[in-house]
Formats: C-alpha cells, structure tokens, sequence
C-alpha cells in the first residue's frame, strides 16, 4: 500500500529540510560534506545540499532512501527553480546557505498559500 503525500506532507518536509540547511550550512556537488562526515561528524550534523537536507528531514541521513516524500518534494522545487533540476541550481557558482533557505521556505509558503 501507498501513502498518500499531502500539503501538510510537502510543506513540513520543506520547512524542515530548510531548517537543516539554516543549521548544518550548503553543500555543493554531492549530499553531505564528506570531510566533515570523514572526521567522524554524523551524517546528520554535516553540510548538505538541498537534497540531502530532504533526506535528512525524511529520514534522518542525508543518503538516499528511497522516500517518495523526497521525490514528490524535489519535483516542486524544480518548479521554483531556473536550472535544468534542483542539484543544477544547488551547485550554480554563488549559491549559498541563504539561497537554499529561501527556495525550501518561499516553496513551503506558496503551498500554504494555495491551500487558504
């Protein structure tokens, strides 16, 4: 059996995972920051890029787990995004913490907004 993803699914995934991004900082070009993870630094305190910060509010790391609540939230955001996905625009030279941060959240508040 499949779960249903609501709203309510997607907008608290996205907050959380901005809330991630907010604490831990932006990775670029792969999940988490593997030197911080080599130094013995749990997976879920590293850096991570915006997919892994949906992984870790998913699933508590920032690998791949095979949530369709990640999937259907990644689908959104590359709604909202100018670059051909979501790990393109992470990765654009410039981007920083405070960019993902609003992506996740203006993503959240949009989805609010069209439920009232």
């Amino acid at each position: 059996m499949t779960a249903t993803i609501t709203r309510t699914d997607l907008i608290q995934i996205l907050e959380k995972a901005a809330a991630i991004i907010g604490s831990n900082g932006l990775c670029k070009r792969y999940l988490y920051d593997t030197r911080q993870a080599a130094t013995g630094m749990p997976l879920a305190d590293c850096r991570v890029d915006v997919i892994g910060a949906l992984n870790t509010a998913a699933h508590g790391t920032p690998r791949y787990g095979g949530s369709p609540i990640v999937a259907a939230a990644e689908e959104l955001l590359g709604q909202h995004v100018d670059a051909a996905s979501v790990v393109a625009w992470n990765d654009q030279p410039g981007r920083d913490k405070d960019d993902a941060v609003v992506l996740l959240a203006s993503a959240a508040a949009q989805l609010r907004a069209e439920a009232s």
